[in-house]
C-alpha cells in the first residue's frame, strides 16, 4: 500500500471519529423466527467472551446490548477523543476489531460514534469529522453518504438524508460524490433513539454463534484438511471437542504441537475447547502384527472412529467430524469411507467431502491455518504405511481382520492413555492450554 492509499484507508479515516461504540450486524440469525432470541443470546455471549478484558465493566467486560436486529458494543465511559480518534478511557479499537473478526455469527461490524438522531446533529458531527480528516491530510477520490433507517417514524427518507448530508460534506471539502463503490463510504444509522456514524464496515465470519447447534467431536490431524473441516462445522454453530491421534514415541511430537496451534487459530478469541491427545502407536503395532497389510490404514481409521465416538458419548457430543474429501487418498474412496463409517453409531459429518484440494487450500489460507498445516510432521496414519493400501475394502474383510484384536480392550486402552488439555482461542501457545 502506498502512502497515499494508506492515507485514504478506513483505518486512517476512523482516527477522525471519536469511536465510542461498535455496531455489530448479523444476517442468518434474523431468519430464525421463534428461535431468534436463543441465537441472539448465544451471539451476545460469544461477543462478550471474545472482548473480555478490554472493557471498563466488571471483569473487563464490554457492554453488549441488543439494538433493533443488531448489537451495540460500548467501548468506553466517555466522549473524549484521544490522538488515535478513540475514547482514551475505552477499549482499544484495533484489538476489538481483531477479536470481533473471529466471532461466528457476526456478519459485519462498524466502529462508530453515537449521536442524537437528528439530521442537524448528524450534519454537525460530519462537519467535525471531515474537518479533522482534511487536517490529517486525508483526501479521498470520492465519497458517498449511506443512510440506514431502522426507524420508519423519522421525518425524512433515507434518500433525503443522503442528499442533505452529502451536500454538507461536499460543500465543506469539495470531495466528489460517487454513489457506487466510493473511495470513502460514510454510513449513518438511525436505530431506536440513537444515531451512529461510521466510515467502514468490517466483515466477520458469518454463520451461527458458537454453541447454538450442539457439540461435536472433531478429528484433528495437523494437516491441511481437518482444520478447515473443523472450522466449517464450527461456523454452523457447533462447539468442538478436538481429538488428535499420534504415534509418539515412534514419531516426533511435532504433530501434537501443530494441533494445539491449529486449534487456537480456529477457535474465536476466548473460546475454550477440550483437546484429547491419544497415543495410538500400541494399537497400530498390534494391527501391523495381526492384520493384513493392505487393510492397515482402514483399520487405523476404524479404531480412531470408535475411540472418538466413545469420547463423544462420554462428553455429550452428537456427531463426529472428519476432513474426508471423496477420492483424495486411499482411505477416502467411497468403499473405504463406507467400511470406516460402519463402526460408528453417531453421525459422521464430512464438510469437505465434495471439495477439490485447491478449494480446501484456499479456505486454509483464508482462515489462517495453511502455513501451520504445511509445516512438516509425522502423521500417525503414514506410520508404517503399507506399499499397496486397499482402496475397495468390504465390511466383511474388516470384520474378519478385527477378529484377531480385542476391540473393546483396544478402545478402553486408548481412552485410558488419552491426555486432556483445554485450549483457549486467540491466546499464545504457551498460555492457551492447561
Amino acid at each position: 500500500m502506498t502512502d497515499s492509499e494508506k492515507d485514504k484507508s478506513p483505518e486512517t479515516a476512523r482516527a477522525s471519529l471519536c469511536v465510542t461504540h461498535v455496531l455489530v450486524h448479523y444476517d442468518e440469525i434474523a431468519l430464525k423466527g421463534g428461535n431468534r432470541r436463543f441465537f441472539e443470546n448465544r451471539l451476545a455471549k460469544g461477543i462478550r467472551t471474545a472482548l473480555k478484558g478490554l472493557g471498563t465493566g466488571e471483569n473487563g467486560q464490554c457492554r453488549v446490548q441488543p439494538k433493533h436486529g443488531r448489537f451495540l458494543v460500548k467501548l468506553g465511559r466517555g466522549d473524549t477523543k484521544g490522538p488515535d480518534g478513540t475514547d482514551p478511557e475505552g477499549a482499544p479499537i484495533e484489538e476489538v476489531c481483531r477479536r470481533l473478526e473471529t466471532v461466528f455469527g457476526v456478519a459485519r461490524f462498524s466502529p462508530c460514534v453515537r449521536i442524537d438522531p437528528t439530521l442537524e446533529n448528524a450534519a454537525a458531527r460530519l462537519e467535525e469529522l471531515v474537518d479533522d480528516m482534511v487536517a490529517r491530510g486525508i483526501s479521498p477520490e470520492s465519497f458517498a453518504i449511506v443512510t440506514h433507517r431502522a426507524r420508519k417514524d423519522l421525518p425524512f427518507q433515507s434518500l433525503d438524508a443522503n442528499k442533505h448530508l452529502g451536500s454538507v460534506v461536499h460543500t465543506r471539502t469539495g470531495w466528489p460524490v460517487k454513489l457506487k463503490n466510493p473511495d470513502l463510504p460514510i454510513h449513518v444509522w438511525f436505530v431506536d433513539k440513537d444515531a451512529f456514524i461510521a466510515v467502514e464496515r468490517v466483515a466477520g465470519p458469518g454463520g451461527l454463534p458458537a454453541g447454538s447447534t450442539g457439540r461435536v467431536v472433531c478429528l484433528l490431524s495437523g494437516g491441511i484438511d481437518s482444520p478447515v473441516s473443523s472450522y466449517r462445522i464450527m461456523k454452523r454453530g457447533t462447539s468442538p471437542i478436538f481429538v488428535h491421534f499420534h504415534s509418539a514415541p515412534h514419531t516426533s511430537t511435532e504433530s501434537q504441537e501443530k494441533v494445539r496451534e491449529l486449534a487456537i487459530k480456529i477457535l474465536h478469541h476466548g473460546q475454550r475447547a477440550r483437546l484429547y491427545m491419544i497415543p495410538f502407536a500400541a494399537t497400530q503395532q498390534r494391527i501391523i502384527t495381526e492384520c493384513p497389510a493392505p487393510l492397515r490404514v482402514v483399520l487405523y481409521r476404524r479404531y480412531m472412529i470408535r475411540a472418538a465416538e466413545a469420547i463423544a458419548l462420554r462428553d455429550g457430543a452428537q456427531a463426529l467430524v472428519t476432513g474426508d474429501s471423496l477420492g483424495q487418498v486411499a482411505s477416502q474412496t467411497l468403499e473405504n469411507i463406507d467400511t470406516i463409517a460402519r463402526v460408528a453409531t453417531l453421525p459422521i459429518l464430512r464438510p469437505l467431502v465434495g471439495m477439490h484440494k485447491a478449494e480446501i487450500v484456499d479456505d486454509a489460507r483464508a482462515i489462517g491455518t495453511y502455513e501451520t498445516s504445511i509445516e512438516p510432521h509425522d502423521d500417525c496414519c503414514s506410520f508404517l504405511m503399507p506399499p499397496n493400501p486397499a482402496t475397495r475394502s468390504t465390511p466383511e474383510q474388516l470384520e474378519e481382520a478385527e477378529e484377531a484384536l480385542d476391540t473393546e480392550a483396544e478402545i478402553a486402552e486408548l481412552l485410558e492413555k488419552a491426555e486432556v488439555e483445554t485450549i483457549v482461542g486467540g491466546q499464545s501457545l504457551d498460555d492457551s492450554f492447561e
